[in-house]
């Protein structure tokens, strides 16, 4: 269950990085569409991602000599990364909520005080969250397989960046 729910936290993260790097590269006036495939993208980017973290976590299960101590120690270090992907996740989520109040202060405000700062936080958390996890494993296979991860999640911005950024370049070549 635990991993479940790290799955759709990363799913969730992957949608708003897929936003996040498209916000500001549409010259559009009516963005809703960009947007939307901007975060369909992230959140294909980050099923990329979890599956690729999936067959990494089955070939370490399957070279184990040991599966149930890898499996409990797996589900120990993902709960302790919820103890603080879980606070983090609420917190955006909530400012994402207060912004569906009709109020244009309301979403200026959530927008400067909270989620341009927790966007800024986003790797820092990450990585705190994974450190944490894996700070008492048992196994240096849970160490590996929680650093491939961080790797993977990290990245995933990054590279979404350079994929719009490339787009964004054909789009002004056709035009000019």
């Amino acid at each position: 269950m635990t991993l479940l729910v790290l799955y759709l936290l990363a799913s969730l993260d992957g949608a708003f990085c897929g936003c996040r790097t498209s916000m500001g590269r549409q010259p559009l006036i009516y963005k809703t569409r960009y947007y939307v495939i901007g975060v369909l993208r992230g959140a294909l980017a980050s099923q990329i991602a979890s599956w690729l973290s999936l067959l990494v976590l089955l070939a370490a299960v399957s070279v184990s000599p040991d599966r149930t101590l890898l499996r409990n120690d797996l589900e120990a270090a993902a709960a302790r990364m919820l103890m603080v992907f879980l606070p983090y996740a609420a917190l955006v989520v909530l400012n994402l909520v207060l912004r569906l109040v009709p109020s244009t202060d309301l979403r200026s405000a959530t927008s400067v005080v909270f989620l341009g700062p927790l966007t800024f936080l986003r790797p820092f958390v990450m990585i705190a969250g994974v450190l944490f996890g894996i700070w008492h494993a048992q196994l240096r296979a849970t160490i590996l397989l929680g650093l491939f991860v961080l790797a993977l999640m990290l990245s995933l911005e990054f590279a979404l960046n350079l994929y719009i950024g490339r787009l964004q370049e054909r789009q002004i070549r056709l035009l000019t």
